[in-house]
């Protein structure tokens, strides 16, 4: 895979994701098809936005992560804001732009307007927002593709450095259909009990219609280095989305760290992507047509809280609440410490035929899922596991005969990014396997 089109397969994973960001990477409730699935959701995205659709990643445990979307506290922790860092009111950055015509130059406007942007043009609108530095282009692509390239999304990536160390920075552009529904959920702050101690952001409604998001953190949420990832994403009513990324380092991974924290406040953050110059951006990008609603086939997260509601045993009570279709989580505390449960429902009756009848394409994910499980009289397959790490999560794993598929964890903390502060989750073996086997949850046709 060329740099270029790593980059644009990370930005479109990114600038395309759900709201709860990183949910549950790697724990037990990713095992199988779940696992499969983002990794073949990730080889679609270019083609999908391509053809100017935003595919959207809803993979039952929480989407994709946005790139770096762990948390680290920078700026004082301040929230967000549009205005400059001077407090002028200004976008935070210089105003200055090569001439017309020029390399680099920025996109016209007017007449103008709908023509293709060039790869070089995003390069020149994003240097011209950028604080004073020496800027080295690192790659970039227009509307219309180069080469073998085919259209799609607009980016410009480059490594600035202003004398405190060298950061790369990086800026796409994508357009869903006005009035898109999954628009906000892209700049909906990630679920905190899945972020690292510290985490950042900000979601605030801006006086246009739009949302921008400002989030602060990690290129890993693991935080197996100390690179720090920070992001600013806008939804406007028109459809877009424009992201811009920053690290203080001058790679997004493998490289050392330059800096203390990434040049670009979340002010200066903010002021970027709210900028005029991304509208003759989003002019040449094609308007795509409304999704399709959905079929209703799948629960809703408020359809599995209501139903797990009625499980729990008594004195429990469901608080923080989360999730997306598919896919719900709540803390349980019962006195002894908080637990978070999280819950993945979900239709497996074709990968259930597969496996009978021994078809299955692209690997027998059953088989692979469900190969130990225990079988119980009513032919339900059940799969215990405890989690490697101090046992800090229990896993129910359930297939009925019919194809329904419901997946329980409990954890030791208050989420999977949360230190454990018990030595068992609050709810047992036997109370996840009476909540994942409930006669409560039927196949939806």
């Amino acid at each position: 895979m060329s740099t270029d089109e790593k980059f644009e397969d990370d930005l479109i994973f990114a600038i395309s994701r759900t709201g709860d960001a990183f949910q549950a990477e790697g724990t037990a409730l990713l095992s199988g098809g779940l696992r499969r699935g983002r990794r073949r959701w990730r080889r679609r995205s270019a083609a999908a936005v391509a053809g100017g659709v935003t595919a959207l990643a809803l993979v039952a445990t929480g989407g994709a992560y946005l790139a770096g979307a762990g948390g680290a506290r920078g700026d004082g922790g301040q929230p967000a804001t549009v205005a400059a860092a001077d407090g002028s009111g200004a976008p935070a950055s210089g105003t200055g732009a090569p001439d017309a015509g020029a390399p680099g130059a920025p996109v016209p406007s007017a007449a103008a307007s709908a023509a293709a942007v060039t790869g070089e043009q995003m390069v020149g609108l994003l240097k011209a927002l950028l604080p004073p530095g020496t800027v080295t282009v690192a790659g970039s692509r227009g509307s219309a593709g180069t080469g073998n390239q085919p259209p799609g999304a607009p980016y410009a990536s480059v490594v600035l450095d202003d004398g405190h160390g060298k950061a790369a920075i990086q800026v796409g552009v994508q357009r869903q259909a006005p009035g898109d529904a999954s628009l906000l959920d892209q700049v909906k702050c990630p679920d905190p009990k899945f972020q690292p101690a510290g985490v950042v952001c900000t979601s605030t409604p801006l006086a246009d219609g739009s949302t921008l998001m400002v989030l602060q953190g990690y290129e890993y949420p693991d935080l197996r280095v100390d690179t720090k990832a920070w992001s600013a994403t806008l939804a406007g009513k028109d459809g877009r989305l424009v992201q811009v990324q920053e690290w203080n380092a001058a790679k997004e991974k493998d490289a050392p760290v330059t800096r203390p924290a990434p040049p670009l406040t979340p002010a200066q953050l903010g002021a970027l992507v709210t900028d005029k110059s991304w509208d003759a951006v989003v002019r040449a990008l094609p308007t795509p047509k409304p999704q399709s609603p959905a079929t209703g086939k799948e629960y809703s997260a408020e359809e599995i809280l209501a139903i797990t509601a009625k499980l729990l045993p008594a004195g429990l009570t469901e608080s923080e609440t989360g999730g997306q279709p598919g896919y719900a989580n709540f803390v349980l505390d019962d006195g002894k410490g908080k637990s978070m449960v999280e819950l993945n429902v979900q239709d497996w009756s074709r990968a259930l035929k597969e496996h009978q009848q021994g078809t299955a394409k692209d690997g027998d994910v059953v088989e692979q899922v469900f190969a130990k499980a225990r079988t119980l009289p009513d032919g339900t397959k059940v799969v215990f596991e405890k989690g490697a790490d101090k046992a800090a999560v229990w896993t129910v794993d359930s297939l009925r005969p019919d194809g329904m598929r419901v997946v329980v964890g409990a954890y030791t903390g208050g989420g999977p990014k949360q230190p454990s502060v018990r030595t068992a989750p609050a709810l047992t073996e036997a109370q996840l396997e009476a909540i994942a086997t409930s006669p409560l949850w039927v196949l939806k046709k």
